[in-house]
């Protein structure tokens, strides 16, 4: 009798967890007040720089058919194509933050898997119009570490640089950066890969020789201070694949079910048990195995010394991709965070509650950067749905001209 008693708590307890489990979160979206939610009084938008990340795995289209056939670069080729109307080619630009091409970069060598690589870069320059298009690489546009890695990032940048003088990779392929483009009156972009960076370092010839104003990373991090000290009075944007802050499984987030239904991480209708076993996979992320994730060592040490180099004065937003969903946070020093990385649909990740949040969505889409004539700035989330776009977000991440700049103490991080 004890016996039946044990094995029927153990199977209700199994069927409870998989109710709770079918029920899916409670909530992925968190919105705590902002201080004024929208640019109040604001003037006229003046530019606009749409934000998209991870759309290296498009529905593509069947040749000499509609080139916007995904539901994601669809809608926003609709944005751009109204703000271009509004604004004027040259002041729109779409950045794409990274792992533009799935699963590991372009192809060099001429054959299909080059061929498909093509079309999928071609169907986000399709999206992007007449705007500038700038694409920042991303760890699966490296795709190999080392030399092979570097030939990948290396033929994308070759076969961008084709597409016209509004195409362009930024920084330039295998290099780290900091590039810098000034966008209007108000606006100064910084882009970084932090990938680029760890080549310099490991593979000095290579590095040398095909980024000759990079000679380490101590030195490229000194010219990203420079970068926002020097800035004629404009806010800077700091761009870049890797996030510095994620509510997402990249940030070391993972609950209940990811040690009961692991498989749900990659497969969504996965609801096979594991318990103890399954606890494996995210106890092994949280210890910083994966090279990705935010909780890595070093990871972590990119993400200090981008704190270390952005002293005494800080980005008004940073800008990545690589979480596959919409989040914007908010630090406790008024800085703010833009994670667009959900361009791919068939790529959405969970997203879970964090201090920092002010909205985050497990939903594909992109995100835009309004500025206005008196320097404002204001940043909305667009997710993208079966039946059309809705406005997730939206808020007023600056107010006027950048003359006060913030000024943390990140040596305390």
């Amino acid at each position: 009798m004890t016996r039946i008693r044990a094995g029927r708590s153990v199977h209700w307890a199994v069927a409870c967890l998989l109710i709770l489990a079918c029920r899916g979160p409670v909530a992925t979206t968190w919105e705590p007040t902002l201080p004024d939610e929208q640019c109040a009084g604001a003037s006229d938008v003046t530019e606009t720089v749409f934000l998209i990340g991870d759309v290296g795995a498009p529905k593509l289209p069947k040749e000499g058919t509609d080139p916007h056939t995904d539901r994601v670069l669809g809608a926003m080729r609709d944005e751009v194509d109204a703000a271009l109307a509004d604004l004027g080619r040259d002041h729109v630009a779409v950045l794409f933050l990274g792992d533009n091409l799935y699963p590991t970069g372009l192809e060099p060598r001429p054959g299909k898997a080059r061929t498909r690589g093509e079309r999928v870069l071609q169907a986000q320059i399709a999206a992007a119009g007449d705007a500038r298009a700038i694409f920042t690489a991303g760890n699966h546009d490296w795709g190999l570490r080392g030399a092979k890695g570097f030939d990948r990032v290396a033929a994308q940048q070759a076969f961008l640089s084709q597409q016209g003088p509004r195409v362009q990779m930024l920084p330039a392929g295998g290099c780290g950066g900091p590039e810098v483009v000034d966008f209007g009156p108000h606006l100064r972009i910084v882009f970084i890969d932090v990938i680029g960076f760890g080549h310099a370092e490991f593979y000095t010839d290579v590095h040398a020789r095909a980024c000759p104003d990079e000679p380490n990373p101590i030195v490229a991090y000194r010219r990203f201070t420079r970068l926002l000290d020097e800035t004629g009075g404009k806010h800077v944007v700091l761009s870049t694949h890797h996030p510095l802050i994620t509510a997402g499984p990249h940030g070391g987030h993972y609950t209940w079910k990811q040690h009961i239904f692991p498989l749900t991480d990659f497969w969504p209708w996965a609801w096979l048990p594991l318990p103890i076993i399954g606890s494996a996979y995210p106890l092994s992320r949280q210890l910083g195995v994966t090279t990705t994730d935010v909780v890595n060592a070093d990871y972590t040490a990119y993400v200090n010394a981008i704190y270390r180099a952005a002293t005494p004065r800080a980005p008004v937003l940073v800008a990545a991709g690589h979480e596959h969903s919409l989040q914007v946070h908010r630090d406790a020093v008024g800085m703010f965070y833009a994670v667009s990385g959900a361009g791919s649909t068939g790529k959405i990740n969970r997203v879970e509650p964090m201090d920092t949040v002010l909205m985050a969505e497990a939903k594909p889409g992109y995100m835009r950067l309004d500025v206005h004539a008196k320097g404002a700035l204001q940043l909305e989330v667009i997710a993208v749905e079966h039946e059309g776009t809705r406005s997730a977000f939206q808020g007023c991440i600056a107010h006027g001209p950048a003359t006060d700049y913030i000024e943390p103490a990140w040596q305390d991080r």
